[in-house]
């Protein structure tokens, strides 16, 4: 059993680049339905795992209600990780360093339809946080031997799993990847997790493009 965990583990730190890069050598575009479809099949498959080989195993996942306190904490990290989006992109375009590949990829984003996007917000808050903090650490520890060694781990496979962004995207992850992790290992709560990721990418995708959809309308109207 300890190496069906094993292979959990795995799964949980490489499916979402491997379903990735998988579906683009099958010509399907990053964004669409299909590979997404893929990340919550391999979440459904990580929960299954843990189900059947850890005793109390929906504790180690962190599937409980959160509490107040918790939503606070998680509130917390989300001020946190968009004070550090901020400063990230002032250093990008004062250094003129904003990567082609991150601008590429958040264009064909944009082209999307809003309910589009909407699917991705929701599958990269729920896939990407049970893989990498409710299975990557939570039974990772058991099988490491260390929560901050399975925290470690999960940073590092969350944020190289975004290189398809360019080196400078990756840098920006890393604050989120650690701030979301810390928020795992302290609260417990992954539910904390999936609703501090949804919403920063909820502003990122959906809130921020609107915004700027709507302030450019009225700058055609004044003009």
């Amino acid at each position: 059993m300890r190496a069906l965990l094993f292979i959990g583990l795995l799964v949980s730190l490489a499916a979402s680049p491997l379903v990735l890069a998988l579906f683009k050598r099958l010509r399907f575009e990053s964004w669409a339905l299909v590979p997404r479809l893929a990340l919550w099949v391999a979440a459904i498959v990580v929960v299954a795992i843990a189900a059947a080989g850890v005793g109390g195993w929906h504790a180690h996942l962190g599937v409980f209600w959160p509490t107040w306190g918790g939503v606070g904490w998680a509130v917390l990290v989300v001020v946190v990780v968009f004070a550090a989006f901020g400063v990230s992109l002032q250093g990008q375009r004062k250094s003129g360093k904003q990567s082609q590949s991150q601008l590429v990829h958040y264009q064909a984003l944009l082209n999307l339809s809003f309910w589009h996007r909407c699917f991705i917000v929701i599958t990269a808050g729920v896939t990407e946080e049970v893989l990498y903090r409710a299975y990557a650490v939570g039974v990772g520890q058991l099988l490491l031997g260390s929560v901050w060694a399975a925290g470690v781990i999960s940073v590092a496979a969350f944020t190289l799993a975004h290189y398809k962004w360019g080196v400078a995207h990756m840098v920006s992850v890393l604050v989120p990847a650690v701030a979301f992790t810390l928020l795992f290992v302290f609260t417990r709560n992954v539910w904390l997790c999936i609703i501090a990721h949804a919403i920063v990418d909820g502003v990122g995708f959906l809130a921020m493009p609107a915004a700027a959809r709507r302030r450019t309308q009225l700058q055609q109207k004044a003009g």
